[in-house]
């Protein structure tokens, strides 16, 4: 009987991880072919950087720029910008995917998925991040997955060669301890905008 009722519970967790990997490359894959660009942060709470500018003999200035990561780096906040056809410096949509694990500082940390949308109705622009829900609604927005692990260095979103996002995580499903459903997910797509 027991037996049973795990395999019963394991099939189970397999169907709804496989439902979430389909839900979740649809959604991606459509979002992506209308979007105009891509950039992927360290995480939904790092999205920006200090740096000093200048030189010894003028004095040096600290400067706040994006922490996007660039060609053959990784991070688990991907976000889609969609800009005006007609302006491409002002933003019409953004949709951000972001993996919250419960250990940030631990690359084999588990986490779920969320997903956010912001539209603007009349456009804007200005810097990327001050357009961003604010760092404090990180783990409010709604889940896509209910548990990942990112593979490309502990993170979930890798960008390849500046022009695709190449997906690459372990999707679980949290319903049987003693046999946990999981699969592995590869997967790859471009914005087209």
């Amino acid at each position: 009987m027991m037996q049973s009722l795990n395999t019963y519970h394991y099939d189970m967790g397999k169907l709804m991880v496989n439902r979430d990997i389909r839900t979740f490359t649809s959604e991606m894959t459509e979002n992506a072919a209308y979007a105009n660009y891509f950039m992927i942060f360290p995480s939904f709470t790092t999205r920006t950087t200090t740096v000093e500018v200048g030189d010894s003999q003028l004095g040096f200035e600290t400067v706040t720029v994006d922490a996007s990561v660039n060609d053959g780096r990784s991070g688990d906040f991907l976000l889609l910008v969609f800009t005006d056809p007609d302006d491409s410096n002002v933003i019409n949509r953004l949709v951000g995917y972001y993996r919250a694990p419960a250990d940030p500082d631990d690359p084999a940390s588990e986490g779920p998925v969320r997903r956010f949308e912001t539209n603007f109705t009349n456009g804007a622009s200005g810097d990327i991040w001050d357009l961003l829900p604010a760092t404090t609604t990180a783990n409010t927005h709604p889940e896509v997955i209910e548990l990942s692990q990112g593979l490309a260095d502990g993170k979930l979103f890798y960008n390849f060669r500046d022009r695709s996002i190449m997906v690459k995580g372990k999707i679980f499903h949290d319903g049987n301890l003693m046999r946990r459903a999981t699969n592995t997910y590869n997967f790859t797509v471009s914005p087209r905008g």
